[in-house]
């Protein structure tokens, strides 16, 4: 599930820009909690006390909205 999300997400949104929750859900025929757990995972949340990859930003806005867009991650600086 989660590599169907980042391909979808690249998809639909190539430049990094926001996506919708409920639009990735339609697009996947997947209920938003469940991609809300999914992207939680991908995300750079702790789980466990264990940091996520970070490939992804999840944000909710005033009105309750969740939008999520892939993170730019950049290599570790030799060093």
């Amino acid at each position: 599930m989660q590599d169907q999300l980042l391909q979808t997400l690249r998809e639909l949104a190539p430049g990094g820009e926001p996506v919708a929750l409920t639009r990735l859900a339609k697009r996947l025929d997947a209920r938003v909690s469940v991609l809300l757990r999914e992207l939680t995972a991908l995300s750079d949340a702790s789980l466990g006390g264990v940091p996520g990859p970070g490939l992804v930003q999840l944000a909710c806005d005033d009105g309750g909205r969740w939008t999520v867009r892939l993170a730019v991650v950049r290599p570790p600086s030799p060093g």
